[in-house]
């Protein structure tokens, strides 16, 4: 017993002596000034998370994500006839895309084409344009990548950069040529972007198709080029034996370059006072017709760059010779419109739909059928357009009670329909 209260007695002595020499740690000026610094930061991020999410955009974006997966759920349910394994299916939907890194790296690969084609449709939305063409400068942008990485000798890295720069251009060309007819002729870009993407399917079949570069075997665009392949960049030990590379920091790298031109940029304000009020734009002085042209240049160099993260990594997408409109630019719609056209968003809406695809995969081990991500997808979009509506009524509503007492109180008029 006295060996015990004795080994007690040294254990409480040890552990007071210890606690002095933390305190004594901590007490130091320099460590107490970092640990304030660290807790100052921590407190600030806590803050602007919380005011983050206080934002109507963002509140709105959450609740259509909630709705398009109860859909989803509720579709897999009357498709398997049983709760618990439409449970199954909404589990694997939800953590195939995180199961393990080589998975979320997986999803981080395929979100890059998706962020940049959501950045060609946001960049046009917000300078008043609708890019319906983003999968024709996408098919015209990746086939030009892919004749400079087959047709021409560079050593690494300098082919790939070649290669992207050419799929940018050639997107930035075809932009260009509905956006010239809006500005000049005022013809409606809806229309001439649908034509330009009939246009490009056969066009890229007409190109796809020649000797030098199809591949029999492959029936597509030959993809072995060791030396225009998008550089991994240690990525692949981070998140070991999946396919990511330096695409997906290039997607982010631009994001966050549009988000600066749009907000901090003189160019960025002419764009987008052209979008809000074209006569507005034009009485300040502003030149309509030329930053309609560039918004539609930048948008579809974008789309370009898109398709050189597709077809160029190392194990790219195959680009086909089928008479068939590349449905990519189509999904930049959706990823645009659930950011609400905000770039640094579309960064999150990229990754989340491609989360979402890489989850289905998973979900055909139990039975469903990896399209219903597109239901999901789809909802999501609706929820947003009313969510939209739903928004703008009720804000209308309380601007005119606004203006109702505000009349009220100087007696005057009350009729502020």
């Amino acid at each position: 017993m006295d060996k015990i209260k004795g080994a007690w007695r040294k254990f409480i002595g040890f552990m007071q002596k210890m606690i002095q020499s933390i305190k004594r740690f901590f007490a130091k000026p320099k460590v107490k000034k970092v640990f304030q610094s660290i807790w100052i930061a921590i407190k600030k991020a806590i803050l602007f998370i919380f005011k983050l999410l206080k934002q109507p955009v963002i509140i709105n974006s959450l609740l259509a994500i909630f709705f398009g997966l109860l859909v989803g759920f509720i579709v897999m349910w009357a498709t398997a006839g049983s709760f618990d394994t439409a449970v199954q299916g909404l589990m694997r939907l939800l953590k195939g895309g995180s199961t393990n890194l080589q998975s979320f790296g997986n999803v981080l690969f395929r979100s890059a084409p998706l962020i940049l084609v959501g950045l060609s449709v946001a960049f046009a939305f917000k300078t008043g344009l609708f890019n319906i063409g983003a999968s024709g400068q996408y098919m015209v942008g990746g086939i030009t990548a892919l004749y400079i990485a087959n047709l021409v000798t560079m050593p690494a890295p300098y082919h790939f950069i070649l290669a992207a720069l050419g799929a940018i251009v050639a997107g930035a060309i075809w932009g260009f040529v509905p956006g010239l007819l809006k500005s000049k002729f005022n013809v409606n870009e809806v229309i001439t972007t649908i034509m330009m993407n009939y246009i490009a399917t056969y066009l890229t079949v007409i190109l796809a198709y020649r000797a030098a570069v199809y591949d029999n075997l492959l029936t597509a665009v030959n993809t072995t080029f060791p030396t225009a392949n998008i550089p991994k960049v240690g990525l692949d030990t981070i998140f070991p034996n999946s396919n990511i590379d330096l695409s997906i920091i290039i997607a982010i790298g631009v994001a966050i370059l549009i988000w600066f031109i749009l907000k901090k940029t003189t160019l960025g304000y002419q764009l987008k006072a052209v979008g809000h009020s074209p006569e507005g734009s034009k009485y300040a002085g502003i030149n309509n017709k030329r930053n309609v042209i560039i918004s539609m240049m930048i948008a579809g160099a974008l789309a370009g760059l898109a398709a050189a993260m597709s077809y160029l990594p190392l194990k790219p997408d195959y680009f086909r010779p089928v008479t068939k409109i590349n449905p990519m630019g189509f999904e930049g719609i959706s990823v645009a419109l659930i950011a609400f056209s905000n770039p640094i968003g579309i960064i999150f809406s990229g990754v989340m739909i491609s989360y979402i695809k890489q989850g289905a995969l998973t979900m055909q081990f139990v039975g469903f059928n990896k399209e219903i991500t597109n239901i999901i997808t789809s909802v999501i979009i609706y929820m947003i357009a009313i969510s939209s509506f739903i928004g703008f009524y009720f804000r209308n509503r309380s601007h005119k009670r606004k203006i109702k007492k505000m009349l009220l109180n100087k007696g005057g008029e009350t009729d502020v329909s």
